[in-house]
């Protein structure tokens, strides 16, 4: 199927983006940052060991290196995006931390002599402006917040580049177990060392935090990993960057939250982009 890679990236994308309200909900209800992250991926790493707890035997020491050094990109870009927006408003962190749309192609142009085509460029600036259409409401500022932000985008980055790269010779079911498995540990660390409260576990958290491990980390991460071995990394930065109009959409159902004229035209600009990196535009004809 031609486009199936696409299709379960979109369908990570959109299962995504309703994990921001989980994870408000969450925050709200006087969870820190460190222990959501820890309670996601706990969910996540146990649900998926379970499901697929015949697979653990089978994982070779090559999965087990690079499904690690996966998980530690991942860790990196989930801590340096709470660390972000303790430091800087949730708008501007959230356009800093979805421009991996531009930074993917070149980080595969650079490390790995992958040129990538003129409709991937022009399609990643236009994806850029529609994030910030979509997201920003305040003007950007360079202060710490943006720094780590930004930071985390590039962690993210360098996390798709490096699985568009290494994902071929690996099985994808066992990358997104080392990889869940690995970021659970990190974050049990994390959370014990920056300490905090932990909230009674209501009914309401239980469902947000299986919500959030389930859906949006366990089954997400397998879609990106599946996906990823039929299309592009550049591409699949681009496909995941609809995240944040599928959460803006989610948010207004069950958030209450509305977006403004802008915020629609952000939308159809990121979708058009998707569609723009179909172009044919400097690509060289088959023989």
């Amino acid at each position: 199927m031609k486009h199936k890679g696409d299709l379960l990236l979109f369908l990570a994308a959109f299962i995504g983006g309703s994990g921001f309200i989980s994870s408000k909900y969450l925050l709200d209800w006087g969870y820190t940052p460190y222990q959501v992250i820890f309670g996601r991926f706990l969910v996540a790493a146990l649900c998926l060991g379970i499901f697929y707890w015949k697979a653990w035997k089978s994982i070779t020491k090559s999965e087990w290196k690079v499904g690690s050094i996966l998980g530690l990109l991942l860790a990196a870009t989930f801590l340096l995006l709470t660390l972000g927006l303790q430091y800087t408003t949730p708008s501007v962190n959230a356009f800093l931390c979805n421009t991996q749309a531009v930074v993917v192609p070149f980080i595969c142009w650079f490390a790995f002599r992958q040129k990538p085509a003129v409709s991937v460029i022009l399609a990643a600036v236009v994806t850029v402006i529609g994030v910030a259409m979509l997201s920003v409401t305040d003007g950007l500022r360079l202060d710490l917040g943006a720094v780590l932000s930004f930071a985390a985008s590039i962690a993210f980055s360098l996390q798709m580049a490096l699985m568009g790269r290494m994902i071929a010779a690996c099985d994808s079911v066992h990358i997104a177990l080392v990889e869940n498995a690995v970021v659970a540990v990190l974050s049990f660390f994390i959370s014990l060392i920056m300490g905090g409260e932990v909230p009674p576990l209501s009914l309401g958290a239980v469902g947000n935090f299986l919500n959030a491990g389930i859906l949006c980390t366990g089954v997400y991460f397998v879609l990106q990993s599946v996906g990823q071995r039929y299309t592009s990394a550049s591409k699949t930065a681009l496909i995941i960057t609809t995240e944040s109009i599928f959460a803006a959409v989610i948010s207004a159902v069950l958030y209450g939250e509305r977006l403004t004229l802008r915020g629609y035209v952000g939308c159809i600009l990121i979708f058009g982009a998707v569609l723009l990196a179909e172009a044919p535009l400097g690509r060289k004809k088959s023989g």
